[in-house]
């Protein structure tokens, strides 16, 4: 039964993966521990509202890429950042990516102290890009359904019925 537990935790952890719609959220760009600490709020308020977050995507050198990209992983939209510090402030804009064609469904610039960072992410971030992630359309999907079950009829015209021979031991 304990040899069973990782295996089963496994499978589990690959299906809640899947369960709902896809989204990455990209690195960042800026300064290392302010992107790190702002895509770490941005995937979890994505995670809350209902949606798979994939972070383990590198960031692309092209938004050309996309498409393939969410094809490949069946994401359905991704979130990018660019983070600038301005004095005591950081300026950022996000970016909302559709992955059928990679084109940008949503844009929200901000300006906040880091010690106010967290709350107004947490208050604003869906309220304004939220609409964008809900309304991004994915790719068709490329896996392949089921099939439907095969009933193979084995027998011949020529089977009879089966007949046993009796024998004995001298």
């Amino acid at each position: 039964m304990l040899r069973l537990l990782p295996a089963a935790v496994v499978f589990l952890a690959t299906q809640l993966a899947w369960a709902g719609p896809r989204v990455a959220v990209q690195p960042f760009s800026g300064p290392d521990a302010d992107s790190r600490l702002v895509r770490h709020h941005v995937a979890r308020i994505v995670a809350n509202h209902g949606f798979a977050v994939l972070t383990s995507l590198p960031a692309v050198s092209g938004t050309g890429q996309y498409p393939q990209i969410a094809r490949d992983r069946e994401l359905k939209a991704f979130v990018v950042a660019d983070i600038e510090q301005k004095g005591k402030r950081l300026a950022m804009t996000f970016l909302v990516w559709q992955g059928i064609d990679g084109s940008v469904v949503g844009r929200w610039e901000l300006a906040a102290y880091r010690e106010k960072l967290a709350g107004l992410l947490k208050k604003e971030f869906w309220r304004r890009l939220g609409p964008a992630i809900a309304k991004a359309l994915a790719p068709p999907s490329t896996r392949l359904a089921p099939a439907p079950p095969m009933r193979v009829d084995a027998s011949s015209p020529y089977d009879g019925d089966v007949e046993g021979v009796a024998w004995r031991r001298r």
